[in-house]
């Protein structure tokens, strides 16, 4: 298939041409969503990374158990990760918001 833009049969072309922006624009024009928004407070997500990580690895079950206790936390061969100290997750999956004075 020919491009376009250069008359040749190679792939298609990825970047817009000058005239082609003009087109993208959506200046003055203002989402559905916007009005709906307005005068919401501003989300802010909390950094929940870990500052540091570390890899254990132990040579047997009885060294595994050995540091569940020192960390005072439960270990099992599924473990994949633990915080220390003990963190408490949030599991939101079962959470939603609804209007005030609802009770649902």
């Amino acid at each position: 298939m020919a491009n376009p833009s250069t008359g040749s049969g190679s792939a298609a072309r990825l970047v817009p041409r000058a005239g082609d922006l003009e087109q993208l624009s959506f200046e003055g024009i203002e989402a559905p969503w916007i009005a709906e928004w307005r005068g919401m407070p501003e989300f802010v997500q909390e950094d929940l990374t870990p500052r540091y990580s570390v890899i254990v690895h132990f040579e047997s079950d009885e060294d595994m158990e050995r540091f569940s206790r020192l960390v005072e936390q439960t270990l099992t061969p599924n473990t994949r990760s633990i915080w220390y100290p003990e963190a408490e997750i949030g599991h939101m999956v079962d959470k939603r918001y609804a209007p005030e004075g609802s009770e649902s």
